[in-house]
C-alpha cells in the first residue's frame, strides 16, 4: 500500500523553512495580532467601547479600527487605519484593524460608506469620511477627559493615545475615558484636516508594516479557498463553455456511482436574473458534489455533458477581429469628444500619418482560482468569499435565496488576486444555489481552466487614427475612430445609462484617449460599439490600459513624421494643460531616465505619458531587442503625479505589481476564441511575465501638485508600460507595434 502526503500552504511554508535552513530567518511575528488570520473575526483585544462605527477602543489602549475595504494586496487594512489615527491621534502601535460588516452597514443606512474596492479609488473616496469619523472619535474623547477633569474641552489635546489638560499636565489615556466617551454627542462635525496639516500620513508612518504581511509569510492568512466550514460538502463546477449557452443533457449516473459522489445537480435552469447580477449567464451548468474536490473534479471531468450552443459557437477571433475593423469605416460613429473641425483640418495639413491598432480580450489570471462558501437556513445566509466587493455578495445571495438583506452575512476572506474579476459574485450565486438545494453548507470551487475560461475579461478594442501635421511637424488635428466591445452593453444595460446619458457613448472604454489634455486644436472622437457573447468587465485600468497603449503609439508615429523627438513633441502638445502636473512629470522622468542619452544598437528608450484614475503618469523604458526579436526590458522609469504621498512603501509595492501586470499585458497576454469558446486554459498557454523578466523600477514622485490634489495609484503604472515598451522596440528595431501581444509580432532585425 502507499501512503499518501496532503500537504496544505501553511504546511509547505513551514516544511519549507525547516529544509532550507530558515526561510523566514530574521522575520518575527508582533507580540499581538493586529489583525487576525480571518480578518472578519474581531480580534480579542476589541473588547472595549465603540466610540463610533469605525472605532473601538479597550481599556488598555488597544485601538480597533474596522476596514470597509478589502486587502486586495495594495495595503488596504493598513492605509485605512493610518487614515483614521492622523485624525484620531492615536498611538499606532496599538492599533488592531478588522472587516466592517456589510450586513450591518445596510442595517444602519450605509454607514461604512463605500464598501467596494476597485478603480484607485480607496484612499480618494474614503478618506474624508474615515477622516471624519477618528476626528469625531477625538473630539469625544476630549469631551470625556474634560468632564472628568472639569475643565474647558478647549484646554484638552490629545497626542498618541493620551489626553493632556494644558495648563496643569493632567493625562488620562484614551483607553481610561472611552467608555465616557459613548454617550458624549458633538454639536457639530469637526472639521477634517487638509493633507497639508498630516503629521502622520506619508511622515513617520512611511516605513510602518503592513497588518497583513505577517499572515502571508507564515502561511496562516485565510483566503476563500482556504475556508473550512463544518459538515460543508464540496462542488465542482462546470458551465457552458460557449457563453450564453444551456445544458442541453448530461448523464449523472456513472458520476454518482463514483466514490465520495453525493449528488450531481443542474445549474441555472430556466432562470433569469437581473442585469445588475452583471454574471447570470455564467451559471448555465452542472455542479457535482462530493466530500473532497477531488472526488467532486474527477466526476465532472468524466461526465458527458451536451450543450445547447446554436449560433454562438460559430463566432471566432477571426470573425469578431473582421466585424471590429469593418467598423472602423462605418460613418457616423457616436462622437466622444470634439474639439475644432478635425476633418476639415486633415484636408489642409502639410503631411497627414495614419494607423490602425488593436488590442485582444485578456483575463485577471489571478493566482487563486474562483471559490466561494455558503451555509443557507432557515433564518440566515452566511457566505465566505474572496470578494472585492461585499455589498454585492449580500445582493446576489439575498436573490438567489429569497431572504431579506439583512439576513445574509459576507465573511470576507483575504484575496489571491482581484483586479476587477472579484467584484462579480458569480461564484456566490452558485454556493448560494448549491447550499439551499442540498440543506447543507457548501464550497463551490473553480478549476484553474474554470477560472480562466470564464471571467468577465477585458474587452477588445481597436483604433484608425489619422493626424495632420502643421509646417514644423507638430501635429495640427486629429481623427479617431474607435471600435470596441462595451461592458455596460454586455451587463443588459442602456447604452449611457449612469455612463454618457448625453452622448450614450460608453465613456469608461475610451478613457485614456477622450481626457488627455494635449493641445489639438483640432480633434475629432468618434466610437461604434463592437459586441459579442463574450461578458467583459473591469480590468486593472479600463480603457485606458488599451487606450493608452494605442493612443501614445501613435503619438510616436508622428513624432517620426514629423522629425520631433518625442519629448519636444508631448512638450509642445502640454504648452496650454490645466494642470501643471502633466509637465511636471513629463520633465522629471525625462530627466531621472537621462533620455536620448547613447544607446547601443538593438537598444532603446521609449516614452510614453497619460493619465488614470486622476493620475498623471508618464514612463521611460530602456529595452534591447535580439536580432532574432526577443525582447528585454531592462529599467523603467516613472513620474506620478498623486498629489500627496501619505503610505509610500505601499504605494511603491502598487506600482510594481501594476509593473508587472502591465508587462505581461503587453508582451504575452491574449484570450482566443475557437468554436464561441476561450482556447486557453492555464498558465502553460496564457503566458505572464517572469521573475527574471521583471525590470529596475525607479519610481519618482517629484511631480507632486500637492494642494487638494489625492488621486489613486493602483492601476496608473498597468497602463504606462504597454506604450512606453512598444516605442521602444521600434526605436531599437524599427518595427512598429501596433497590436498586443508583442510575442505575436516578429521583431526581429537586421
Amino acid at each position: 500500500m502507499t501512503n499518501r502526503l496532503e500537504m496544505n500552504r501553511r504546511q509547505f511554508v513551514v516544511t519549507t523553512a525547516a529544509v532550507g535552513g530558515g526561510m523566514a530567518m530574521g522575520f518575527a511575528l508582533p507580540a499581538s495580532a493586529v489583525v487576525l488570520p480571518e480578518p472578519w473575526k474581531t480580534p480579542p483585544a476589541a473588547a472595549g467601547s465603540e466610540i463610533n462605527a469605525w472605532i473601538v477602543i479597550a481599556p488598555d489602549d488597544t485601538i480597533t479600527i474596522r476596514v470597509g475595504q478589502t486587502e486586495i494586496g495594495t495595503g488596504t487594512i493598513t492605509a485605512m487605519p493610518m487614515i483614521v489615527c492622523e485624525e484620531l491621534e492615536c498611538d499606532w502601535s496599538k492599533v488592531n484593524a478588522e472587516y466592517a460588516s456589510g450586513n450591518r452597514s445596510l442595517r444602519e443606512n450605509n454607514v461604512y460608506g463605500r464598501m467596494s474596492i476597485g478603480g484607485s479609488a480607496s484612499v480618494t473616496q474614503s478618506r474624508p469620511f474615515l477622516q471624519a469619523a477618528g476626528a469625531n472619535a477625538r473630539e469625544r474623547l476630549k469631551m470625556a477627559a474634560a468632564a472628568e477633569w472639569n475643565v474647558p474641552v478647549t484646554e484638552i489635546t490629545a497626542v498618541k493615545s493620551v489626553l493632556t489638560h494644558t495648563p496643569t499636565g493632567r493625562k488620562l489615556r484614551y483607553g481610561q475615558v472611552a467608555a465616557k466617551a459613548v454617550p458624549m454627542r458633538l454639536e457639530k462635525d469637526p472639521v477634517i484636516k487638509h493633507p497639508s496639516q498630516f503629521n502622520f500620513l506619508g511622515k513617520e508612518n512611511d516605513k510602518a508594516k503592513r497588518f497583513d504581511t505577517p499572515l502571508k509569510v507564515n502561511g496562516s492568512a485565510v483566503f476563500g479557498i482556504d475556508v473550512k466550514v463544518p459538515g460543508a460538502v464540496v462542488a465542482a463546477v462546470k458551465v457552458a463553455p460557449v457563453f450564453g449557452a444551456k445544458v442541453k443533457s448530461f448523464d449523472a449516473a456513472g458520476a454518482k456511482a463514483r466514490p465520495g459522489v453525493i449528488d450531481v445537480i443542474e445549474m441555472g435552469k430556466d432562470k433569469k436574473h437581473s442585469a445588475a447580477t452583471f454574471a447570470s449567464q455564467l451559471n448555465n451548468g452542472v455542479a457535482v458534489i462530493a466530500n473532497t474536490y477531488w472526488q467532486a473534479r474527477t466526476a465532472l471531468d468524466a461526465m458527458a455533458i451536451e450543450w445547447d450552443e446554436g449560433d454562438l459557437a460559430k463566432i471566432s477571433t477571426a470573425s469578431h477581429t473582421r466585424e471590429t475593423l469593418a467598423a472602423l469605416d462605418k460613418p457616423g460613429g457616436a462622437v466622444a469628444n470634439k474639439v475644432g473641425d478635425a476633418v476639415a483640418a486633415l484636408k489642409d495639413a502639410r503631411r497627414t500619418v495614419e494607423a490602425v491598432y488593436e488590442t485582444p480580450f485578456i483575463d485577471h489570471a489571478m493566482m487563486e482560482p474562483i471559490n466561494a462558501t455558503a451555509s443557507v437556513t432557515a433564518d440566515k445566509v452566511e457566505v465566505w468569499v474572496s470578494t472585492q466587493n461585499p455589498i454585492s455578495v449580500i445582493d446576489v445571495a439575498a436573490e438567489e435565496s429569497g431572504m431579506s438583506k439583512d439576513k445574509i452575512f459576507c465573511n470576507t476572506t483575504f484575496i489571491g488576486g482581484g483586479f476587477g474579476r472579484r467584484g462579480v459574485s458569480d461564484d456566490v450565486r452558485q454556493a448560494v444555489f448549491l447550499s439551499k438545494t442540498l440543506n447543507r453548507p457548501v464550497k463551490v470551487m473553480w478549476s484553474r481552466e474554470e477560472t480562466l475560461r470564464h471571467g468577465t475579461f477585458r474587452p477588445t478594442a481597436a483604433a484608425k487614427f489619422k493626424a495632420g501635421l502643421d509646417a514644423e511637424g507638430f501635429i495640427n488635428a486629429m481623427h479617431v475612430t474607435y471600435a470596441g466591445h462595451s461592458s455596460v452593453v454586455w451587463r443588459g444595460a442602456a447604452l449611457g445609462n449612469g455612463v454618457d446619458d448625453k452622448n450614450k457613448i460608453d465613456a469608461n472604454q475610451l478613457r485614456g484617449i477622450r481626457d488627455i489634455d494635449y493641445a489639438l486644436p483640432n480633434f475629432l472622437l468618434e466610437w461604434h460599439p463592437v459586441q459579442t457573447h463574450v461578458p467583459t468587465g473591469a480590468w486593472r485600468g479600463p480603457g485606458v490600459n488599451q487606450n493608452a497603449f494605442m493612443y501614445e503609439s501613435f503619438i510616436d508615429e508622428c513624432c517620426v513624421a514629423g522629425g520631433k523627438d518625442p519629448l519636444a513633441m508631448r512638450r509642445n502638445l502640454l504648452r496650454n494643460a490645466k494642470d501643471p502636473g502633466w509637465l511636471k512629470v513629463l520633465n522629471e522622468v525625462a530627466e531621472k531616465s537621462k533620455w536620448g542619452k547613447p544607446m547601443p544598437k538593438g537598444s532603446a528608450q521609449g516614452m510614453a505619458m497619460t493619465i488614470d484614475h486622476g493620475t498623471i503618469t508618464a514612463a521611460v523604458v530602456e529595452v534591447s531587442v535580439s536580432q532574432g526579436g526577443e525582447v528585454k526590458v531592462h529599467t523603467l522609469d516613472m513620474a506620478f503625479d498623486i498629489g500627496h504621498v501619505f503610505y509610500k512603501d505601499a504605494i511603491i509595492a502598487q506600482i510594481e505589481g501594476g509593473t508587472a501586470m502591465g508587462l505581461s499585458s503587453a508582451l504575452y497576454e491574449e484570450l482566443t476564441l475557437r468554436n464561441g469558446r476561450i482556447v486557453e486554459g492555464n498558465f502553460d498557454d496564457y503566458r505572464l511575465v517572469r521573475i527574471d523578466e521583471m525590470p529596475q523600477v525607479n519610481v519618482h514622485f517629484g511631480g507632486l501638485t500637492g494642494g487638494d490634489k489625492v488621486t489613486g495609484v493602483g492601476e496608473p503604472s498597468t497602463v504606462i508600460v504597454p506604450p512606453a515598451v512598444a516605442n521602444a522596440i521600434f526605436r531599437a528595431t524599427g518595427k512598429r507595434v501596433r497590436s498586443t501581444p508583442f510575442k505575436n509580432l516578429d521583431l526581429s532585425w537586421s
